[in-house]
């Protein structure tokens, strides 16, 4: 039981310092262009190592007849994530991409909880969860 508390407040937390930066309208201060793509490539990056964290957690929590699963669904979500947020051959809408990275972070932090709380489902990893 105490495992299951410390999970959820370390999630809760770092969930928090990433969602709380971007809520506070961080980047809705700068009044140019240049400053609010800046400001919101800098939440992009904090936001993709924090996907990239819990997705590297989630493998290392998952029986390899299902790793598979999740590179071929993860493969499909980042398609996904440039196809929506390239508004432009080349150019990419980093507010987009932020909120998308931040989607996918949580349903992966979803399924990481239940696979260390021993209800691991293996439907749902290799599910599309996004639209």
């Amino acid at each position: 039981m105490k495992s299951i508390f410390y999970i959820f407040t370390t999630v809760l937390l770092g969930t928090t310092a990433v969602a709380a930066h971007a809520d506070t309208g961080e980047c809705d201060k700068y009044k140019t262009g240049y400053d609010r793509t800046y400001c919101f490539a800098k939440l992009f990056m904090e936001a993709d190592k924090e996907l990239n964290t819990v997705y590297t957690e989630l493998r290392e929590a998952i029986k390899e007849s299902t790793k598979q699963k999740l590179k071929e669904t993860q493969r499909d979500w980042i398609q996904y994530r440039n196809t929506t947020c390239e508004e432009n051959p080349g150019t990419i809408n980093v507010d987009c991409s932020f909120r998308v990275n931040q989607e996918r972070t949580e349903y992966l932090r979803s399924r990481l909880l239940e696979c260390k709380a021993g209800s691991c489902r293996t439907d749902l990893i290799g599910q599309r969860s996004w639209k």
